[in-house]
């Protein structure tokens, strides 16, 4: 190890404090981009916290965290002396200037928990090891008593060997003393052979074939046919850490040919196992990158509906790592094919896209909100009828007419009550649409707003392209209710019976006798003997065509 650190030094040699590889002082005051890093490496270290309480050791998520926080601490880069973080009650202070949180919770967490462990500053020297850094999160996600009783967060990290990672100062005697422990741990003689049987059998060994040399297309090939839970989830933990030392490139390969296996498991569990079809879908998540989520997001644009059951598979299962590109994506995306695909998956991932959805519901742009609404509507959920509700008062009509049709899908008091007001819109297409979306539910508050509707009058006569849209809506709740309502329309009166006004009324009768039941054979029956001539012949005429 006390090579390693060596060399790592070395690498700053004869570097100007212009080089972006090799400065050896951080500027004396920060500028912007500098402090910008410090900040996104640190807000990387607190992000961290969680996933070393919540994974154990070796885990391939812990170990993708852990390897993006030392890229990002490579990339400040970390001075000789190492990069000093003071801790305040409210901030953390990099040379006396607050880090920017610009509402980051991870930051201000961290601030708190290191506070809370009477942490001053916390100091990262150089060269930091995955072990040691995996180490101090686990430690300080400890609790604040639990560490107190250990001495502090200094004598805590001194026991489990941390040497590149230090709470309130660097202790250079400890530093050495533990890189000479390690570098003797390294070079330790190999102990003699005094026992002739362990001779014997180290020759037995050296007989045996050689073992299998393990490499990343053997472990796909393992995953492929593994019918075992236990050693299938070995082989993705195995595959994880393979994928992790592979070329960018290479990665996006072997991430899509995991992605094929994984995705066949999932259709067709090898011997029928509901775990392994589990341990699929996290397999799938494993996996995943933003890169490779963003190419399997170009899959779906560039095939639109042809081949999708692949792509598809994968990105409901990615589930909350899918859903952000994929409301991006149906944003910008003019292909309606594409856009529809797009509202499938994300109305399959279903409740755990939510979140995400509503944060967008906010958007400026007029097409976000709308296209938001759209996947709310398709999702169904009772609850989301208030959210959707609220986007009832956008500017953009084409926002207000994609809430009417999502309020329609949703079965909720709410809906109902705003799609009725609505029918009652000055502007002609928002009613029609909230007209239209009425047939779809079967209250007594719907029908009796589809009858006000088809019964208002425009001075003398009713609006006819709404009454007829109206009706159309009462045939389709199909209730005793709406045949009650259609019965009422047939009463009405007019100064004039004018020819729209009677086809109005043949309408409402027609559509009396498309509705099954008891009680419209009743009502046409009535209209047989009707005191209106036009409205007993029609009735007569119906009635005739039933008859065998």
């Amino acid at each position: 190890m006390y090579g390693a650190h060596v060399g790592y030094l070395l690498l700053y040699v004869n570097k100007t404090s212009f080089s972006n590889d090799g400065m050896t002082e951080p500027p004396e005051t920060p500028d912007d981009l500098y402090l910008q890093r410090v900040t996104q490496a640190v807000a990387e270290f607190a992000k961290g916290i969680k996933s070393a309480s919540f994974y154990p050791a070796g885990h391939p998520v812990l170990l993708q965290a852990v390897t993006r926080i030392i890229q990002l601490f490579e990339a400040v880069p970390l001075p000789e002396q190492g990069l000093s973080i003071d801790v305040m009650k409210n901030a953390l202070l990099y040379r006396d200037v607050p880090l920017p949180t610009g509402g980051n919770k991870a930051i201000m967490d961290l601030n708190r928990e290191l506070y809370l462990r009477r942490a001053a500053r916390i100091i990262f020297l150089p060269n930091l090891h995955p072990d040691e850094v995996v180490s101090c999160l686990k430690v300080i996600a400890l609790d604040p008593e639990e560490i107190q009783d250990g001495g502090g967060l200094e004598r805590i990290l001194l026991r489990e060997k941390v040497t590149r990672i230090w709470a309130n100062r660097v202790d250079y005697d400890q530093l050495t003393q533990l890189l000479k422990e390690e570098e003797l741990e390294e070079v330790r003689p190999e102990e003699l052979i005094d026992d002739p049987l362990a001779a014997l059998d180290d020759s037995l060994q050296a007989d045996a074939p050689p073992e299998e040399v393990v490499t990343i297309e053997t472990l796909l090939a393992r995953i492929a046919k593994e019918t075992d839970p236990s050693s299938y989830r070995g082989h993705i933990v195995e595959f994880s850490r393979f994928l992790l030392a592979e070329r960018a490139e290479r990665k996006i390969e072997f991430s899509m040919q995991a992605m094929a296996i994984f995705v066949r498991h999932i259709q067709a569990p090898p011997r029928g196992s509901d775990e392994i079809a589990g341990l699929a879908r996290l397999g799938i998540k494993e996996v995943a990158t933003e890169e490779l989520v963003a190419h399997y997001i170009g899959l779906l644009k560039k095939r639109g509906a042809r081949g999708r059951e692949e792509v598809d598979v994968v990105l409901v299962a990615l589930e909350e790592r899918s859903v952000g590109p994929l409301l991006q994506a149906l944003a910008e995306e003019e292909d309606l094919l594409v856009r529809k695909a797009i509202v499938e998956i994300v109305t399959r991932i279903g409740r755990i896209a939510v979140p995400t959805i509503l944060e967008n519901l906010a958007d400026s742009r007029w097409y976000m909100v709308r296209n938001m609404v759209t996947v709310l509507g398709s999702l169904g959920m009772p609850d989301l009828a208030p959210h959707v509700a609220s986007t009832l008062s956008h500017h953009d009509l084409r926002v207000k007419k994609e809430a009417i049709k999502a309020l329609s899908r949703i079965p909720h008091p709410s809906a109902v009550t705003a799609l009725c007001e609505l029918c009652f819109f000055p502007e002609e297409t928002v009613a029609l649409t909230a007209t239209a979306a009425l047939a779809s539910k079967k209250e007594t508050e719907a029908v009796v707003a589809l009858y006000r509707r088809a019964a208002a009058k425009l001075i003398l006569y009713p609006d006819y392209r709404l009454a007829h849209e109206a009706i159309d809506s009462l045939r389709a709740i199909g209730t005793d209710e709406a045949v009650t309502a259609l019965e009422e329309i047939l009463a009405l009166r007019a100064p004039w019976r004018t020819e729209k006004f009677r086809a109005m009324k043949f309408h409402a009768l027609r559509s009396i006798s498309k509705i099954r039941g008891g009680r419209s054979e009743e009502v046409l029956e009535r209209a047989r003997c009707s005191t209106d001539r036009s409205l007993r012949v029609e009735a007569e005429r119906i009635l005739g065509r039933r008859a065998p």
